[in-house]
């Protein structure tokens, strides 16, 4: 391995074990492929922090969670995350290309997990799981768009009813569903099954049974969405 080649891999390491919003009570450091980083150099899959899970710890997938992209996918990119994390926001247009880039063979799953230290992302999940309720996956995505793509989102209740007005939402059986919380058993659910993967922190993602955590670049989500059709014998 080259002495730029080896720079880049630890660079790429670092990033997916610190762009994350953590555990703890405060953000992580960001890392970043810095400009003297030669990025024709190739990322080598054997090189990044992932781990394979066994098949039988991966969850299976189904209707009571957001999806997005072909249904019958070879490849299943499970992604948690939290709508008060900067770093799921910044990961948002790389999970956007990525259904660009491998339409019909990649399918995303919405999972939540609202980290406690953020104010607001536990009820942002129920204002999320609302918009599903209403109007499935279509009114689900819109809502999760337009929170990632405000700079600067709103997220207590008065600001979520102004996300769901731009999505259409029923106002009166949005505002009720905050109040009472009354998806948090789903949002919960999503929380749990996390950790028992391991997840600490947002974004994490499971390519298939590839696991790992941190809101990296295309260039290395597709390396790992590579081998995972690979895999597939796509």
């Amino acid at each position: 391995m080259s002495f730029r080649v080896a720079i880049r891999v630890a660079l790429c390491a670092a990033l997916l074990l610190t762009e994350s919003c953590g555990g703890g009570t405060k953000k992580p450091p960001r890392a970043t492929l810095g400009p003297e980083v030669d990025s024709g150099n190739a990322i080598r899959f054997e090189d990044l922090p992932v781990t394979r899970l066994e098949r039988t710890r991966v969850p299976t997938p189904n209707a009571a969670n957001p999806s997005l992209g072909a249904p019958k996918a070879m490849v299943v990119v499970q992604m948690w995350s939290d709508f008060e994390c900067p770093f799921c926001a910044e990961v948002h247009p790389v999970m956007t290309e990525m259904l660009r880039v491998y339409a019909g063979k990649v399918r995303l799953v919405w999972h939540d997990y609202p980290l406690p230290f953020h104010a607001h992302s536990r009820l942002a999940a129920n204002a999320g799981r609302e918009a599903y309720a209403q109007g499935g996956a279509e009114a689900f995505w819109k809502f999760h768009d337009s929170v990632y793509a405000s700079p600067n989102p709103r997220l207590d209740a008065d600001g979520l009813q102004k996300f769901a007005a731009k999505v259409g939402l029923d106002q009166a059986r949005f505002r009720d569903a905050l109040s009472t919380m009354r998806h948090d058993s789903e949002v919960k659910r999503d929380f749990d099954t996390g950790n028992g993967l391991g997840v600490e922190g947002t974004p994490a993602f499971l390519v298939n049974d590839y696991f790992f955590i941190g809101a990296v670049p295309f260039d290395i989500m597709r390396v790992i969405v590579d081998r995972a059709l690979s895999d597939a014998g796509v």
